[in-house]
């Protein structure tokens, strides 16, 4: 991109809107601050003191799951692959009725502040609980970091600040709030981050379809990208109806376990009320995530009605900078609207920080100190508590900078190892939840080579030169282009090689004789080879299934001949699956009423694990 056109087009009433985004965030961490300061108890702090409403939690479990990569990402995965991927929203919403019915009547009556908790009062040792742990650290705290340099590098592409500084800005504020506000700070701040993402995804999309002509023009100069329905059976595919479908669930399921998704359950007061989170989620989720789809099909549709694909014609040299590129455009002629995409961008990644900040402080707390420093106060816990929030805003902030000075796709090939540890991870909680043999020993072996298995699919399917990548539907036209620095005619061949090539692609897809023609050469792969071609949407799959399969076969061959019993408030019936009309005598509600067993649960919970099978 032209960076001299591109900072000339972020003017200073941009800088303004961008800046009150980060002010108000700032600021209602230090009205929580202020307003509970006499009230300052590690409950109130990671919990809200377990009475927030299901509307703004909901609101907030939606945006701490989204960043740069929903307002970046998605719009050009339309652009260059079309609709297809909107289907995974069938995933969304199976993946969070499925959290409603299983995660909620586990977690809530437990009354938990750290999801790993849960393990130690499953197996009545450490050892499963700081497996978990260890991978649900890692996680956050890389992901946090990406999320950082990912939006540092927009910043950059678009209103010319340097990374280093962007890095610092985002570090700073969202540590700010989250320290000083706590939960609440968190929650209210998502609120107001979801509603500037919707005013900037909306006035996007506005834009974008009145400049194109209309919603009628983009729906003829995308008519080739309104593939919704591929039901090719291929597992190789990339995406599919059953890639998407299938895949998809197990992904969001597993949100729901997370620190930042329990944190969120047991801030509720009831489980119905928690219960009322993924209802609220999971329709407004899927509705960003369609808008966001239909914005680059938009962007698309204005390009190709102005004659000129930026993609195409080397105007732009990643796909992934397409967004930025077209807001400047569309908007240099509007001060403040470049400002209000940046401030939506920012909005997202700001709140999966201060999520993930939140929930790192309150695992740190349950899961170490608590355990290991007998008799703390409450209040010098939540004061400890917001100093760990700013380490491990450091500790991210050091990622972020390790990633903006290497070159080449590290962050996509980091969030794909990140990926390798979620599926694993709901496989070893669904073992944990569903079967009452499951021993300590055998979850953590499968839990460790569902991992390695699944790195290996991910690092043969990025580093093996015979596994071909998926090429670009056909690009726009690139004939009303002005000739410039970024246009010549190199960009031409490269483009018509490249339509060439996609047009090929796009008639095999669609032709049965042809289709039969591709299975004919994908049965000329090597098996390995096969294997790395597996769709990246069932990397999660099969990770999750490979570790409740494997504890299932390890439990029962070294189960012992008196095993030791379990808890029924730490596991679950396959009757929870039954439809009410279906079933009688069993009320999830009333058997999480049982007093007593859950107060000796939580009075072991607090005596901090010290087992003599700690590990």
């Amino acid at each position: 991109m032209d960076t001299e056109t591109l900072a000339r087009s972020f003017s200073v009433p941009d800088f303004v809107v961008f800046g009150l985004l980060i002010f108000i965030s700032v600021a209602i961490g230090v009205f929580f601050a202020l307003r509970d300061k006499k009230h300052n108890t590690t409950e109130n702090y990671f919990l809200g003191d377990r009475k927030l409403s299901s509307l703004p939690v909901g609101l907030s479990f939606v945006v701490s799951f989204q960043s740069s990569i929903l307002i970046l990402g998605f719009p050009a995965e339309a652009y260059a692959y079309g609709l297809q991927y909107a289907m995974q929203c069938v995933g969304v919403i199976c993946g969070y009725l499925l959290a409603a019915l299983i995660v909620v009547p586990i977690f809530h009556p437990l009354k938990v502040t750290s999801v790993y908790e849960y393990y130690f009062l499953r197996y009545k040792t450490n050892s499963v609980r700081y497996v978990a742990v260890t991978l649900g650290v890692i996680h956050y705290t890389f992901y946090m970091g990406i999320v950082m340099y990912g939006t540092a590098l927009a910043l950059e592409s678009v209103a010319k600040l340097p990374m280093w500084s962007s890095i610092l800005i985002f570090s700073t504020s969202s540590i700010i709030y989250t320290s000083i506000g706590g939960f609440k700070a968190v929650i209210w701040t998502d609120v107001f981050q979801s509603l500037v993402m919707l005013v900037g995804i909306l006035a996007v999309l506005i834009k974008t379809t009145t400049s194109a002509g209309g919603m009628s023009n983009v729906l003829i100069f995308s008519k080739a990208r309104l593939n919704f329905f591929n039901f090719d059976p291929d597992p190789t595919l990339r995406h599919t109806f059953w890639t998407l479908v299938i895949g998809a669930p197990s992904q969001f399921l597993h949100l729901a376990i997370t620190q930042a998704g329990i944190q969120r359950i047991n801030s509720t007061p009831s489980i119905g009320t928690a219960r009322k989170i993924f209802y609220i989620a999971a329709p407004i989720y899927s509705l960003t995530w369609i808008l966001v789809m239909i914005q680059g099909l938009g962007i698309f549709a204005y390009f190709s009605n102005k004659g000129c694909d930026p993609l195409a014609s080397g105007q732009v040299e990643n796909l992934n900078q397409i967004i930025p590129f077209t807001i400047l455009e569309l908007f240099h002629d509007y001060p403040g609207l470049p400002g209000l995409f940046i401030a939506a961008l920012a909005a997202a990644s700001l709140s999966t920080i201060s999520s993930g900040l939140s929930s790192l402080s309150a695992v740190t707390y349950e899961d170490f100190i608590k355990v290991f420093l007998k008799g703390i106060s409450d209040e010098k816990g939540a004061n400890i508590s917001k100093a760990v929030v700013v380490i491990y805003g450091l500790i991210s902030v050091g990622f972020a900078f390790l990633l903006s000075n290497v070159e080449g796709p590290l962050g996509q090939i980091m969030a794909s190892f990140m990926g390798a540890i979620t599926g694993p991870e709901l496989g070893l909680f669904l073992t944990s939840v569903f079967f009452r043999r499951a021993r300590a020993k055998a979850v953590n072996v499968s839990t460790f080579i569902g991992i390695c298995l699944v790195l290996w699919m991910i690092i043969g399917q990025n580093f093996s030169a015979s596994i071909p990548k998926t090429p670009y539907l056909p690009l726009g036209p690139t004939d009303q282009c002005p000739i410039s620095e970024t246009y010549n005619i190199s960009n031409v061949f490269d483009y018509l090689n490249q339509t060439f090539v996609n047009i090929s692609t796009t008639i095999s897809n669609v032709t049965p004789s042809l289709n039969q023609t591709a299975s004919t050469a994908h049965t000329a792969r090597t098996g390995l080879e096969t294997f790395y071609s597996i769709s990246y949407m069932y990397f999660h799959l099969i990770g999750c299934i490979l570790v409740i399969f494997l504890s299932v076969i390890i439990s029962l061959f070294t189960q012992p001949e008196f095993p030791e019993p379990v808890s029924d408030k730490t596991v679950l019936p396959f009757s929870i699956f039954v439809p009410p009309c279906l079933k009688s005598n069993y009320d999830l509600d009333s058997d999480s009423s049982d007093i007593q067993e859950r107060e000796s649960m939580i009075q072991m919970k607090h005596a901090g694990g010290h087992s003599n099978k700690n590990v």
